[in-house]
């Protein structure tokens, strides 16, 4: 056979250079190291420096009063979750730091040993790792969920490393940012099940049994649900449109809402609950389906009967500070939703967070890997549902697991702008959101406290009442414990003292913050307070009482638009860093 006859020579394949395949790796490892340090480098800084130095060299003042509670449950003197307590006792001892022979079980010593500088530097830097570590589990969840759009995955851990709320968390020696940490390693370990990876899939439980001692965050075991689909995710959707789907879920959530809140009127109120029938498309259901949707409303009156249920979701009506968490009432139905809202615009940005109705969108055509996605989303708008219609507590730490969620659907919002512009976009919301990030840290570093010290040098007082937060300085005076009390004449009376000094963060009760919600024009529905003590507040810090007159303010300063308007209507965004004010006390006819 001729060679013409034979067709044309194959030119041999051209072979890549040595070492092509192995580029792409490095420069992924690269860009992980560089987010991962971007993130560690704030958050560990904050974490060693926080609460040093205010009285001199070597000094220590506690700043955040929830730190060391897992240090304090692993020694058996707090009823709370031990799991990130074992590890930072193990991190302290390495360091030589342990506990004195006898403090386990004694509640007291536990609490001074766990507060104390040596273990709360251990704790901290662990966080503060945990929280960095969260950053680069984010992008691998990305690469994972949207493999064709790298750039995603990237941008979305570079938002949360410049979260200045969850760096500020991330550097406080609670389990928040270790929580959050050990949900998202879960979530990615069965995100990569849910893409065929047997040997993750296999190993998901030990992940979800960290993410669930941590912080009892329940929500994980809803990842499994992702899991679900063929026949029967089909058969959950029959008859829904989205926009069906998402009136009645977000309608269920209202029914748990109302059958729980503590204003409602009993039987009469249940009622109320029956609208919600006219929510499911019942004629086009899956047959085996309808009398689960049907028996919603019965089963959301029957768990308001259970303790359990109701101490998540009604909460008490007194507490130890006054009135409890479930006092709120109706106010929850506002205050709820306005504090989600809040912490994803004060912890992404403004910016951002206008990309995450785009990013939501993005999900209404059935991604590529809508399994993953799935398992990822499902925990998470659970949770979100429970934060918006029934946490009876929000504070706003508790929406910490939300971010880096969030942080992946702005992203994936910033990745619809045009080609041309897209660069420019993301560069101005990241941008952004590191100046946001700067004002938020800065107010642990320029905290009121740190200045008060200079009125107590230059006023050198005699006796002092401080609230709690104040942290005075030591050896300057004699302090007592201000309690609202002193003012009506019960001993030893105002007149005891020369200064009253108050904090923000204990008087805000008495004011809209993120347990009230924006609505407090009935003191009785106020949190963590009375209406006597509540009215005593608003007439000092108005200077209607004449026994006191103001003499200093030191306030809590931010520049980004985010944290002013807080402020403005919402008191000081740090839950333990706020507005310090100091009165004189006047006896009567001075």
């Amino acid at each position: 056979m001729s060679e013409a006859a034979a067709g044309p020579t194959p030119r041999p394949t051209s072979q890549p250079p040595p070492g092509a395949g192995a580029r792409p790796v490095l420069r992924n490892g690269l860009l992980l190291a560089g987010l991962f340090l971007l993130a560690l480098l704030p958050r560990l800084h904050g974490a060693i420096t926080v609460g040093w130095g205010w009285d001199g060299p070597g000094s220590f003042n506690l700043v955040n009063f929830d730190e060391g509670g897992a240090c304090r449950a692993a020694l058996g003197g707090f009823d709370y979750p031990a799991f990130v307590g074992w590890q930072t006792l193990g991190l302290a001892a390495l360091a030589g730091v342990e506990p004195a022979p006898g403090t386990a079980g004694d509640a007291a010593r536990a609490k001074a040993f766990c507060h104390g500088a040596g273990h709360l530097v251990v704790a901290r830097a662990w966080s503060a790792l945990l929280g960095a570590l969260t950053v680069p589990v984010l992008v691998l969840i990305g690469w994972q969920l949207r493999p064709e759009a790298p750039g995603i995955g990237l941008v979305a851990g570079a938002l949360l490393a410049l979260s200045g709320f969850h760096a500020a968390e991330s550097f406080s020696g609670t389990v928040d940012a270790a929580s959050v940490f050990f949900i998202y390693l879960f979530l990615a370990v069965l995100a990569a099940g849910a893409g065929g990876r047997r040997s993750a899939l296999l190993a998901s439980p030990l992940f979800l049994a960290a993410a669930v001692a941590t912080k009892y965050w329940l929500f994980a075991a809803l990842a499994y649900a992702g899991l679900v689909g063929g026949r029967v995710l089909a058969a959950c959707l029959r008859g829904f449109t989205p926009l069906r789907l998402a009136v009645t879920l977000l309608g269920a959530g209202l029914v748990f809402a109302l059958a729980s809140n503590s204003e409602l009127p009993r039987p009469a109120g249940y009622l109320w609950l029956l609208p919600w029938y006219l929510l499911p498309p019942w004629r086009r259901l899956h047959p085996w389906l309808r009398l689960p949707w049907a028996l919603l409303p019965p089963l959301a009156v029957a768990l308001t009967q259970w303790d359990l249920f109701a101490a998540w979701s009604t909460g008490a009506l007194e507490g130890r500070f006054g009135s409890g968490y479930g006092a709120i009432g109706w106010h929850k139905f506002l205050r709820n939703p306005l504090d989600l809202l809040l912490v994803l615009v004060v912890g992404l940005g403004l910016p951002a967070c206008l990309c995450l109705p785009a990013g939501i969108a993005s999900l209404r055509d059935g991604p590529p890997r809508a399994r993953a996605w799935r398992v990822v989303l499902y925990p998470v708008a659970a949770f979100a549902l429970y934060l918006a219609f029934l946490a009876p507590v929000t504070y706003y730490r508790h929406f910490l697991p939300l971010l880096p969620a969030a942080a992946l659907l702005a992203a994936c919002g910033l990745w619809r702008v045009a080609g041309r512009w897209r660069g420019w976009v993301i560069a101005g919301c990241l941008g952004w959101s590191a100046l946001l990030a700067f004002d938020t840290v800065a107010d642990y570093h320029r905290d009121p406290r740190i200045a008060l010290r200079g009125w107590y040098a230059e006023a050198r007082p005699q006796r002092v009442f401080a609230s709690f937060y104040v942290n005075p300085p030591a050896g300057t005076a004699r302090h007592a414990l201000f309690r609202p009390a002193y003012a009506a004449g019960a001993p030893p009376g105002l007149g005891w003292a020369e200064y009253l000094v108050l904090s923000e963060n204990w008087y805000d009760t008495a004011f809209a913050n993120e347990l009230n919600g924006p609505l407090t024009g009935r003191p009785e529905r106020l949190v963590k307070t009375t209406p006597a003590r509540a009215r005593f507040y608003r007439r000092n810090l108005a200077g209607e009482d004449p026994r006191l007159q103001p003499v200093r303010l030191f306030p809590v300063r931010n520049f980004m638009p985010e944290l002013v308007l807080h402020k403005a209507f919402y008191g000081t965004f740090q839950l333990f860093v706020g507005d310090i004010a100091v009165f004189r006390i006047r006896e009567p006819g001075q």
